[in-house]
């Protein structure tokens, strides 16, 4: 069969990635985006005003720019490319996440380095004994 490219995304929630967004915006000088009057907005008043961030992944996906107005359209084209393009992720579901993009590229996580590599990054995991097995042991 013919090989299909795939993205592999982690997702975040929209109201969590804007939350760390006006943050990270109150101290990253270095940013196009950055403005100094931001540091004394509370998010109330910061969440009014108006956002490049608003349909951002629409737009980007159905190859609209800023400011062009997207329309439901464009979200149904949207939603089918991610169906069929994107292997998702969930930030708040990492460990589950990076599960998914091993078994889409092939990764064996029983090998011993890439087994490492998943207890370094997420913990390593004990293994869970059921009352079951510890009986027959000790009969």
């Amino acid at each position: 069969e013919f090989n299909r490219g795939r993205v592999l995304a982690l997702f975040r929630h929209p109201i969590d990635r804007v939350v760390s967004k006006f943050y990270y915006l109150q101290t990253a000088t270095w940013e196009k985006t950055y403005r100094p009057e931001w540091a004394e907005l509370t998010i109330l008043e910061w969440a009014q005003k108006p956002s490049e961030d608003e349909n951002f992944m629409v737009r980007k996906l159905v190859g609209k720019s800023f400011g062009d107005p997207v329309d439901l359209h464009d979200l149904i084209v949207a939603k089918e490319l991610v169906r069929q393009r994107v292997v998702v992720g969930l930030m708040s579901e990492m460990e589950e996440s990076f599960k998914r993009f091993n078994i889409v590229l092939g990764v064996d996580e029983n090998e011993e380095r890439n087994k490492k590599c998943m207890d370094e990054f997420f913990g390593e995991k004990e293994e869970v004994v059921r009352k079951d097995d510890e009986s027959e042991g000790h009969a």
